[in-house]
């Protein structure tokens, strides 16, 4: 017979009910709680929708509805006059009995579509003696021709793959066919595993699989052909490899931390190869070791953390790792079988090394000639614990020096005038851990020369006796004449405060037109070691000759 595509709906259920004239009545729809709709989802009574409230309005013609007898009579109320449902109005009154109503049906929401039956064996549209609404729709394509034939190839083993190969179907119609490829495992229901228009698949057994059969079918246009179906094939067990793992969860490394991947992995099969690997996050897989079954493969691999890197060796096993964040390390081990073990899982976190704090406080500059100095101090940390800070500055373009080496402290360091160049200077400060991690801080200088000539000096001079000490000192000084000069001496044994005096000004007297020559003497009761000559020299302008001529005396 011919046969048609049909499709299948619900089907949905109504009472109609058969109306009997009751009366007419004069009155509210509220009053009378009323409803502007019913139901009959019960098969014995009659429901109830929707209540008229007072703000209602209520037109000609308009129906209320209310439920006596237990639900088993409905009343229908169809107004003949206008106005709100808390207002009197003329209405019209009808009954009807729940087992007088009888069934009316319609189609509901989509079930199934593109069933292929013969005519005659659906409604062309209606409802079916299975309860079920069916629209019939057009002649149903012919069916492809079953597969000719399905094999199978490969090692009946778990974890192993086979090859599904099948034989070419036809369609009388000339549709495009797809097949559909479906397994039964252990004798259990068949599941569809694929569907296409190739004609093999690759389909790796699962652990647990004693016995496996394979079936496929063509379709085209909604049109299935029969099934061609396999052999039940007996599948030999692969046992999975077992992976021990002894490093602890949500470690954290620091800097120059190791990450120490110890365990071992046991393949119980004869006749295998093992091999385990090992990988971070989604990295590239690396192999820990690799030795046959039936032996207890141990595994000990140390990457060491440093730069924000795992390294193996020399060789970088990771990207870029940042703290913060969980890291994931995956252990596992396949044999040659290809069974896999459960994939052992460690969170860890890094902490890669962090720069060294640097805080300096003020600067302030001061001195007036080369020799005068100034300090720099500050404070020197690292937020890494079993760090060594390194702290050292830099004028210019000079060489580092180093002023502190620590764990971390306070440091400080003097900068002599005469070490700054005329004009903007820098002077940068580095701290430096044990592993190279660095912060620097730069100061800059701007010295100004001020060549404002001096009026007034002291210089002081150092006697050595040649006998090793003396008591007495006669002095001749050249100068200036209109340089003036003041001597103090210090005359007192190594190791006793200084103690400076004037000498005695014995007399002076004219070497030329402008230098004269002071003669100056001074003397203690017992002989000293340590003599200090002190000349305080002042002029009233610039145009005098500040200079010493010539110094010369006489030790007693």
């Amino acid at each position: 017979m011919v046969k048609y595509y049909y499709d299948k709906y619900t089907s949905i259920v109504k009472k109609t009910p058969i109306w009997h004239e009751l009366s007419t009545t004069y009155a509210s729809f509220y009053d009378l709680r009323l409803y502007k709709g019913y139901t009959n989802s019960s098969p014995s009574v009659w429901g109830l929708i929707n209540p008229f409230v007072p703000e209602d309005f209520v037109d000609i013609n308009t129906a209320g509805y209310r439920v006596t007898a237990n639900g088993q009579q409905l009343e229908k109320f169809t107004a003949k006059s206008a106005g709100y449902a808390n207002t009197h109005i003329e209405a019209t009154v009808q009954y009807a009995l729940i087992n007088e109503a009888y069934n009316t049906y319609s189609r509901g929401s989509l079930v199934q579509s593109n069933i292929i039956a013969e005519n005659g064996t659906y409604p062309d549209n209606g409802t079916h003696t299975d309860g079920y609404w069916y629209v019939k729709k057009g002649l149903a394509d012919n069916p492809p021709t079953t597969p000719s034939t399905i094999s199978v190839a490969g090692s009946f083993k778990t974890g192993e793959t086979v090859t599904v190969s099948w034989g070419a179907s036809m369609d009388p119609d000339g549709d495009v066919i797809t097949y559909g490829l479906e397994v039964s495992i252990n004798g259990g229901n068949y599941t569809q595993i694929y569907s296409g228009a190739n004609r093999n698949f690759s389909y790796t057994i699962p652990n647990g699989t004693t016995k496996l059969a394979f079936r496929v079918r063509a379709y085209a246009n909604g049109a299935y052909s029969g099934y061609q179906t396999s052999p039940t094939y007996n599948v030999k067990s692969n046992s999975l490899p077992i992976v021990t793992l002894n490093i602890e969860n949500n470690l954290t490394l620091y800097e120059n931390d190791t990450l120490t991947i110890a365990g071992s992995a046991y393949d119980s099969d004869a006749d295998q190869s093992v091999t385990v690997y090992y990988q971070i996050n989604d990295s590239q897989r690396k192999v820990l070791a690799t030795n046959l079954s039936q032996t207890t493969i141990t595994f000990n691999k140390q990457l060491k953390f440093s730069g924000g890197v795992l390294y193996d060796g020399d060789t970088a096993v990771s990207s870029a790792l940042t703290d913060g964040v969980a890291y994931t390390l995956k252990v596992w081990a396949v044999d040659s079988d290809g069974a896999q073990s459960e994939v052992q899982t460690r969170t860890f976190y890094v902490v890669p090394n962090r720069a060294p704090t640097l805080t300096l406080d003020e600067v302030v500059p001061s001195g007036i000639i080369d020799s005068d100095k100034f300090t720099i101090s500050g404070q020197a940390g690292d937020p890494d614990a079993n760090a060594n800070i390194k702290v050292s500055y830099r004028i210019n373009n000079n060489n580092s020096v180093e002023v502190y080496n620590g764990p971390g402290d306070a440091f400080s360091f003097d900068v002599m005038l005469g070490q700054l160049n005329v004009g903007q200077n820098t002077i940068t400060i580095e701290a430096a851990d044990n592993y190279g991690a660095k912060y620097t801080k730069t100061i800059k200088l701007n010295k100004k020369e001020v060549k404002t000539p001096l009026l007034q000096s002291t210089a002081r001079y150092k006697i050595e006796p040649p006998s090793g000490s003396a008591k007495g000192v006669l002095l001749w000084i050249q100068r200036h004449k209109n340089l003036q000069i003041d001597i103090k001496i210090n005359m007192t044994l190594k190791g006793e405060p200084e103690n400076f005096v004037s000498m005695s000004l014995e007399n002076t007297a004219p070497v030329d037109n402008d230098i004269v020559e002071d003669e100056f003497f001074y003397e203690v009761d017992d002989s000293v070691d340590n003599i200090i000559l002190q000349i305080d020299m002042t002029r009233s302008s610039i145009d005098v000759d500040d200079s010493i001529k010539l110094i010369s005396g006489v030790l007693e």
